[in-house]
């Protein structure tokens, strides 16, 4: 479960998304000899996403249109969601937390996003972990109170072969 803390009490903010996860191997850490592994390959995954503000609103939409949520802010509630179509799909390494502080953040989606893509492929090669990735993020101003946000996750795959020692 996503949740945002409310700066303006005990009030969470619960966003509908998916999630998925991989565990990310630092290349010291596997331990194996030269023939127990294969790097299958590197891969990469992009997101973006555009955050529209005004004084006590944000709307948060994904470049590709599979999501939006609009999320408004009240003195004594702090935000909450007021509405959405779509759902993001999200992912996370293992290491990483899944609260994303007081406020929505655009930057946060993109991301996760990105990192949500990358672990798809991971899937769809039958790799079994992604070795050292790295996740950089871009922003630009497109606009008046519009932000955009381009997520790109960047990580090698690995097989491990069964050994018989």
């Amino acid at each position: 479960m996503l949740t945002l803390a409310s700066c303006g009490g005990t009030h969470s903010l619960v966003v509908p998304h998916a999630v998925s996860t991989a565990d990310a191997i630092p290349a010291a850490a596997l331990n194996l000899q030269k023939g127990d592994y294969e790097i299958l390959n590197t891969i990469s995954e992009s997101a973006s996403v555009s955050a529209k503000y005004s004084s006590n609103s944000l709307k948060i939409t994904s470049g590709d249109g599979d999501f939006s949520y609009n999320f408004v802010f009240d003195q004594k509630r702090g935000w909450s969601l007021k509405s959405f179509s779509g759902s993001a799909t999200l992912g996370y390494l293992l290491s990483e937390s899944t609260d994303m502080g007081n406020m929505p953040q655009a930057e946060e989606f993109a991301r996760r996003v990105a990192i949500a893509k990358l672990i798809e492929q991971v899937k769809d090669y039958g790799a079994d972990g992604i070795l050292e990735p790295i996740v950089t993020t871009r922003v630009s101003n497109s606009g008046s109170k519009t932000i955009e946000y381009q997520a790109t996750a960047i990580a090698k795959i690995v097989k491990i072969h069964s050994t018989t020692r």
